[in-house]
């Protein structure tokens, strides 16, 4: 397989494992034993967001902040990963609708202090900037480094985001479990991790 072929299958195949992310990330991530109530993460973090406890945290908000972090650092290696002029477009497009996604309501142009919808808005900038700075990106090197840092990221905050929240659920006496959502991303995180390590060395096979 020459090269560029190889290359292009290696971001045909991250881009999907990026939809399965995004798959998870809207799938439930904790469910009640009763199956009264189930929230996947976005709504998750919507809901930490209203208790006051989570106001006097150190950042803020922080477990909305690492539950909110995954569409952004998704964002990012969807940018960072694709290679021809098609997989660019189509990336440029997929960043430009999930940061719009992650935009708060409209009333935030009324109620600037908000500091849910500011934790919202700036996190969709993220993604929109960071996910279009990120395709342009050909340093073989930088591209590795990405697709290596930015999964493990996702797996440490996401883990620690789904804790913090559990966390908030057993203080009110909630028996919550965890929901399909956070293994459906944690193994996308894995096989990013496993397809970047075998990638390099494909690349570097196919350089020689």
């Amino acid at each position: 397989m020459s090269r560029n072929n190889h290359l292009s299958h290696y971001s045909a195949l991250a881009a999907l494992l990026v939809l399965v992310g995004l798959l998870g990330y809207i799938q439930p991530w904790i469910v009640l034993p009763t199956g009264s109530m189930t929230l996947g993460a976005f709504d998750l973090a919507e809901w930490a967001s209203l208790l006051p406890a989570q106001r006097a945290t150190s950042p803020p908000l922080l477990a909305p902040l690492l539950l909110r972090l995954q569409p952004v650092i998704l964002c990012l290696i969807l940018g960072a990963v694709a290679e021809s002029r098609a997989t660019m477009a189509i990336a440029a497009i997929a960043i430009l609708l999930l940061a719009a996604a992650q935009l708060p309501p409209f009333e935030y142009v009324y109620d600037i202090n908000n500091l849910n919808y500011r934790q919202q808005f700036f996190l969709a900038i993220a993604s929109l900037i960071g996910g279009i700075a990120a395709i342009p990106l050909r340093n073989p090197r930088l591209v590795a480094l990405a697709t290596i840092v930015l999964p493990i990221m996702g797996l440490a905050t996401s883990v620690l985001g789904l804790a913090q929240a559990e966390a908030l659920y057993r203080s009110f006496q909630l028996g919550a479990i965890s929901g399909a959502g956070i293994v459906i991303l944690s193994l996308s995180y894995l096989a990013l991790l496993a397809l970047s390590a075998g990638g390099k060395f494909s690349r570097r096979q196919a350089a020689s």
